[in-house]
This record gives structure tokens, C-alpha cells and sequence, in this order.
């Protein structure tokens, strides 16, 4: 990060006061900052009504992987907490109605009140297409064409039997029921995951999710949702000791990490922030409540516009996601509409308070710096499953040799350890000072008088280097 992207991003993390939102800790405050805002961008309406300026559509959504006990619960409680409050409310409302709507038609002469069209746009033009009439406007083509580019105008009905956009679930296996009654959209899908086995079973819906082919009813309905994964004990860390495919669905997200893994925030960020947390989490509340009533207009929803043109810097963030793609495979599909999010959402609070205000430099500092820690999260835990794995077969082959069994040739069938394997940790225990080469044959390996192995105070400086050019 150089000195003008780290004076931009301590201007954005000042500005949003994230030293008040982590409560001291500024990448927790960091990551609720970007939960908020990129969970104000999947509530979004998803018929192209957030717009440029020139009106062509913005793409936004981004699914989230929190990881670490802190920030975890801050998300959950601030962002989490509120959306599902709102969603409750909402389906209690509309019950209520459609109870009152139910007893005024029970009642002679009583009126009802209209909760609906009678007919729409669409429904005269699929009228006119099924008449068989030829119109003086169209061609019968243009017709499907216009009907498969927009949503028929809804109902109440269609509101009160569809209202859902947060799908939380209490089991991994409880989530297909729970994906009934959606509206319109995206839904945001909130689990926490709770044992490794979660994410294996999340493996084939979640990535049938965030790809749209999750099939519902008689398949011709396909769901496509921006999940938000909590997970406050880091068993992320404990599933990619042991990487498999049902673990590499993983790089459909962007993660959102506790700890030092690197890159820091600025440090004096926290020196420079007088804003109470509790104002931005105010305007969040607020904005949260502004996005799910376009979500849920049952007019026709006004444009959306973005804040920052983020196309200016679409090809500087593709260049940077390609180059960071190696460190973090899927990195470069998982975080493609960011910028478009961050924008968004941060677009949204800032309606809320004028005081606010950021520029489009300051967001891309915070996008890079995101996928920077992510990417260093990812190959910290890499290193360790495999620092791990190779003290392992160390430990093994040492046991190997203090027992007798000598021969390279024999410990490595032995120990189902490949040759070249054997020949890095024996490499490291010849320097640890711990074994050494027979001076009669040069296959065998003896243990040196008077030593003995510690792993657990001992340093692999091979494997550490052998792991960097990796």
C-alpha cells in the first residue's frame, strides 16, 4: 500500500469513525463498516433500478464470510439483528391486513379496499400476443421481447404471500425449507456456521445459490442469493487443514477477518476519530429501512442512482483482482461488484447525513485493502495447515530414526512419506542438529548423541522458505 492509498483509506475509516464501530478495534470496525455497507447493496432492489447516472444499470452484491469471534458478533447484532427486525415487522403488518381485508369481505356491503391492478401494461400486451390480433405498434416478437424484460406489476397478494428477503436457517440441512416465500430479488441468506462439517454441507446449495441454479418448484424458477456466513470460532481455519472440494466453494466469498494477519489499517486512525459509532450505526438503521422500502414498493420503483461513477476504475480494479486471483483463487468473481457495493451502501448512510462525504479514491483504497487482508488471511492459514503437515512427517520420520530404521528407502515406505517429502524434513533435521548422515551409507540417517526433538519450540526456516515460493 503506498502512502496516497494508506491517506485515502485513514481518511474513509476516519470519516465512518470504524476505531468506535469495532469498540477499539479498528479492523473489527473495518469489516462492520463493509458488512453495512455491502449488506445495504444485496437488500438492494435487482430489476435495474440502481443506476449511473446515464441510467445504464449497476451491478452490485458481494457474499461475505465473517471470520473471528468479534467481528462476527458485531455484524450479527448490528446488521443481522436489524434486517430480520424489519423483515418480522413487515410480515406482521401485512398479516394483519390480510386478516382485516378477509373479516370486510365477510361483511355485507362493507367495502374493500382495492389491493392491487386489475390489469397492468403486461398483462394487455400477453393479452394482445395470445388474441392472435396482429397490433399496429409491434410485431408480435417485440412483444415476448418487452414481457421477458420486465416483472409484471404486482399485488398485495403478491406481497403478502412473498415478503421473505432474509433466509436465516438454525441447521445447514433446514435451509431449503426455508427458501420459500422470497421476494422479488436476492435474498441475503445468513448462517452461522457452528462445526467444520457446515461448510462440506453447504458445499453444493451455496454454490448453486451464489450462482443462480438453485432450482425451485418445477425448476423453471432458479434462485440466486448473497449469503453472509458468520463464523466466531474460525472454523475456517480448522476446514482448510484438510482442502477438498467441498471446501472450495469457499472462494465464491470474500472474507472479512479478526487478527493481525495483515495488511494493518492505519494506526493513528484511532487518534484522529472524535465521531460516536452509535451515529453511524444510526444511519445505517436508517438507510437499512430506505433500501428494503424500495425493495418492497409495490409501485414502480423510482431509479437508483450511484453516488461515483465506479466505471472509471473498473479496469484498475480488474487488473488488481487478476494479480491478486493466485493468493486467492476466486477472488476476481467473489469481489467484482465491490466497488459498486461499498459505493452503494456507503452512498445510502451518507444520504442520511450530509456531514459525510468520501470519494471514489478513498473507496478502491478500501476495496484493495479488503481483498488484501483476505488474501492474507487465506495464506496464513495455508502455511499453517501445511507447517502443521510437515512438522508432522518430521516428527515421524525422527521417531523413525531414534527406533532404528535407518534407510531412507524403508522409512519413507514406512511412513507413506514421498522421497522428496523425506528429503525436505530430513534436510531440516540434519540442520536442527538432530540427525545426521551415516558415514557408512549415505541413505542412512542416525540420530546425534544428546539431542532430542522439540517441534514445539522449534523453528522450520526450510519449510517456511519452501512454503514462500510456493
Amino acid at each position: 500500500m503506498n502512502q496516497r492509498e494508506s491517506q485515502a483509506l485513514q481518511k474513509l475509516l476516519t470519516t465512518f469513525a470504524v476505531d468506535a464501530l469495532g469498540e477499539g478495534d479498528v479492523h473489527a470496525g473495518t469489516n462492520l463498516l463493509a458488512g453495512m455497507a455491502i449488506t445495504l447493496a444485496n437488500l438492494a432492489p435487482t430489476d435495474n433500478s440502481v443506476c449511473y447516472q446515464d441510467g445504464t444499470p449497476a451491478r452490485l452484491g458481494a457474499s461475505l464470510l465473517v471470520s473471528g469471534a468479534l467481528s462476527s458478533g458485531t455484524i450479527i447484532e448490528e446488521v443481522i439483528t436489524e434486517t430480520a427486525r424489519r423483515q418480522l415487522n413487515l410480515a406482521k403488518h401485512l398479516r394483519k391486513y390480510s386478516e382485516w381485508i378477509v373479516a370486510q369481505a365477510s361483511q355485507p356491503g362493507a367495502s374493500i379496499p382495492p389491493t392491487g391492478p386489475a390489469e397492468s401494461p403486461s398483462d394487455q400486451i400477453l393479452a394482445e400476443i395470445l388474441s392472435g390480433i396482429d397490433s399496429p405498434f409491434w410485431t408480435r416478437k417485440q412483444a415476448w421481447s418487452q414481457l421477458l424484460d420486465v416483472l409484471p406489476t404486482e399485488r398485495f397478494q403478491d406481497l403478502a404471500t412473498h415478503p421473505k428477503f432474509l433466509v436465516s436457517a438454525a441447521r445447514v440441512r433446514d435451509l431449503g425449507s426455508q427458501l420459500k416465500g422470497l421476494r422479488i430479488g436476492r435474498p441475503l441468506i445468513h448462517l452461522g456456521i457452528n462445526q467444520c462439517s457446515d461448510l462440506a454441507e453447504l458445499a453444493d446449495p451455496g454454490a448453486a445459490l451464489i450462482e443462480g441454479r438453485y432450482p425451485q418448484g418445477n425448476g423453471c424458477e432458479t434462485i440466486r442469493g448473497n449469503f453472509l456466513l458468520t463464523d466466531p470460532l474460525r472454523l475456517l481455519n480448522e476446514a482448510a487443514k484438510d482442502p477438498d472440494h467441498r471446501t472450495s466453494w469457499l472462494g465464491h466469498f470474500l472474507w472479512l477477518v479478526d487478527g493481525d494477519a495483515g495488511p494493518n489499517a492505519p494506526m493513528d486512525v484511532t487518534a484522529k476519530s472524535h465521531q460516536p459509532g452509535v451515529l453511524n450505526l444510526g444511519r445505517f438503521r436508517l438507510a437499512l429501512s430506505g433500501v428494503i422500502s424500495s425493495r418492497v414498493n409495490l409501485s414502480a420503483n423510482k431509479q437508483q442512482l450511484l453516488c461515483c461513477d465506479t466505471r472509471a476504475a473498473a479496469h484498475r480494479w480488474t487488473v488488481f483482482l487478476r494479480e491478486m486471483e493466485p493468493r486467492m483463487p476466486g477472488i476476481s468473481g467473489a469481489a467484482r461488484n465491490l466497488p459498486n457495493s461499498l459505493v452503494f451502501g456507503l452512498g445510502e448512510m451518507v444520504k442520511i447525513d450530509k456531514v459525510l462525504s468520501f470519494t471514489m479514491e478513498q473507496v478502491e483504497a478500501l476495496c484493495r485493502f479488503l481483498v488484501r487482508r483476505a488474501a492474507s488471511a487465506r495464506i496464513t492459514i495455508i502455511h499453517e495447515a501445511e507447517l502443521a503437515r510437515r512438522r508432522a512427517q518430521a516428527e515421524r520420520i525422527y521417531r523413525k530414526i531414534v527406533n532404528g530404521c535407518n534407510d531412507r528407502r524403508m522409512i519413507c515406505k514406512n511412513t507413506s512419506i514421498n522421497t522428496a517429502d523425506f528429503d525436505e524434513c530430513v534436510a531440516w533435521l540434519e540442520e536442527a542438529g538432530v540427525v545426521k548422515r551415516s558415514a557408512a551409507k549415505s541413505s542412512d540417517w542416525l540420530k546425534v548423541e544428546g539431542t532430542q526433538l522439540n517441534l514445539k519450540d522449534c523453528r522450520l526456516p526450510l519449510f517456511e522458505i519452501s512454503l514462500l515460493k510456493a
